[in-house]
């Protein structure tokens, strides 16, 4: 979970542009499967701010051949050249229909009906005997053996990691719904090394989500100011940097060390 205040308090748009960027790059990294995007001031007033970082985000996560057809020219998406690229397996290389082998890519419904029609970057649109929604994006699994090329799509059974979500919440109290186990990231909450066996414990099976707090404020003063208890939302609030050696965190930066260590304790 990040603040609809991220990335709003940088100078303009091409810095926030990056750092939204370096942000994909991390959650990608340690595959996570949803952003949620809450509301961290009274009567959500970033939440333009939360709207834009959305749909850089979603840019992110689509694969470079479906940009130009899912996102038209606009003012937000000044800078979206400046985004490093994500590299999930369903961004496959350009060249990756001349080789054979199997890969994985994403296509996006164009045309539906008993048969769908999917732009999936391959030399013309494909057809699925399948009722697909239209201008949503699909998971495929391609297979190329000489020049013949098969396709289906990717069972919900597959590892294979798609990339991530991003919703905007409405309340912090409705962002928290969904997890069984709920981390605050603070400066303020019980150093990691004292916690490891909790969360090694809880962290299996169901779902777990970690808030951070925005650049100017950690969760518990976020949580004050909207009248929360931060000890009744979350299971458990952790220090991640104990004997941190600068004054502050910026809020990318915890992202990176938290879902490090915590991708280490679930191994």
């Amino acid at each position: 979970m990040l603040p609809h205040s991220f990335a709003s308090d940088v100078p303009g748009l091409r810095e926030a542009t990056v750092k939204a960027g370096l942000v994909g790059r991390i959650l990608a990294t340690f595959r996570v499967e949803e952003v949620i995007l809450y509301p961290d001031r009274r009567g959500s007033p970033d939440v333009r701010n939360a709207r834009w970082l959305k749909e850089i985000l979603d840019y992110l996560t689509t694969a470079p051949y479906l940009r130009t057809v899912k996102y038209p020219l606009k003012p937000s998406l000044r800078y979206a050249g400046l985004l490093p690229p994500l590299n999930i397996p369903t961004h496959p290389e350009a060249d990756a229909v001349k080789s054979d082998g199997t890969h994985y890519r994403q296509a996006l419904v164009v045309a539906s009906g008993e048969t769908s029609t999917l732009e999936a970057g391959l030399r013309k649109p494909i057809k699925i005997k399948k009722k697909l929604p239209k201008n949503t994006v699909v998971n495929l699994r391609v297979k190329v053996k000489g020049r013949r090329i098969k396709y289906g799509l990717v069972p919900r059974t597959d590892p294979v990691y798609t990339g991530f979500r991003t919703r905007i919440a409405d309340s912090f109290e409705d962002a928290l719904k969904p997890f069984s186990f709920k981390i605050a990231a603070s400066r303020l909450g019980q150093p990691v090394n004292d916690v490891l066996g909790v969360l090694r414990e809880r962290m299996r099976g169901g779902r777990v989500c970690v808030a951070f707090g925005s650049a100017d404020r950690g969760l518990r003063q976020i949580a004050e100011e909207l009248e929360l208890d931060l000890g009744t939302l979350f299971d458990v609030a952790v220090n991640f940097a104990p004997g941190q050696g600068v004054k502050t965190i910026r809020t990318e930066e915890a992202l990176a060390y938290t879902l490090a260590i915590l991708n280490l304790i679930s191994l």
